[in-house]
């Protein structure tokens, strides 16, 4: 089959365009992604690194100090949350959550995990946001034993609204409890990617 000289004058314009478009697909962008993500991972690295020389450098100029931390961080340790990564620790959060719930006699309809952001002191907040209902008194509870518990966590949002009365016990006012929860965790973890966290709703209820 001849190629007239016209059709070769288009696929030659088409392989202009075609050719790059290829090599910034197959090769460009490639790099500049690894590139961009090499970059981040350094940047990180290069806190972690900063971190430890400034906490070298605070325990050789006062030891008794280094000392006083080390306790202090060796006693709240047990309430802070822990993971191989990020995404183990904010489920460990979302559980922990649950089972306050459960205690206070809280309906857990929803725990949905949020991105993990990282502090200069090299401490993990950890975001669960979560919905649930109960009663006044289910609800107070509920705030109670958080402030309580046996976890260091925040309550950075909360919203309570007035719900539907229970079938079968319409002077038994429900409400409904929007709120997200932080909790904190030490290390440099790895980005979590949001996830919900499984309720089971007949086991959430303790009532």
């Amino acid at each position: 089959m001849k190629i007239s000289p016209n059709e070769r004058k288009v696929i030659g314009r088409g392989m202009m365009i075609v050719v790059p478009a290829l090599l910034y697909v197959w090769g460009v962008l490639p790099y500049h992604v690894a590139l961009t993500d090499a970059r981040e991972r350094l940047a990180v690295e290069q806190q972690a690194l900063a971190r430890e020389r400034g906490a070298v450098a605070t325990a050789r100029r006062n030891p008794e100090l280094q000392h006083l931390t080390d306790s202090v961080l060796h006693a709240i340790e047990p309430r802070l949350f822990e993971g191989r990564d990020d995404v183990m620790t904010s489920s460990e959060l979302a559980a922990y959550l649950g089972d306050v719930a459960f205690d206070s006699h809280v309906w857990m309809e929803d725990a949905s995990t949020r991105p993990v952001t990282m502090s200069t002191t090299g401490v993990r907040t950890l975001h669960v946001e979560v919905r649930a209902e109960s009663d006044f008194r289910g609800v107070l509870s509920f705030l109670q034993n958080l402030e309580q518990g046996n976890k260091f966590v925040r309550i950075e949002r909360i919203d309570i609204s007035r719900g539907l009365n229970g079938v079968g016990n319409e002077n038994a006012e429900t409400l409904l409890l929007s709120a997200t929860i932080a909790g904190y965790a030490l290390g440099s973890g790895s980005g979590a990617t949001p996830a919900k966290f499984p309720v089971t709703p007949n086991s959430a209820r303790g009532q």
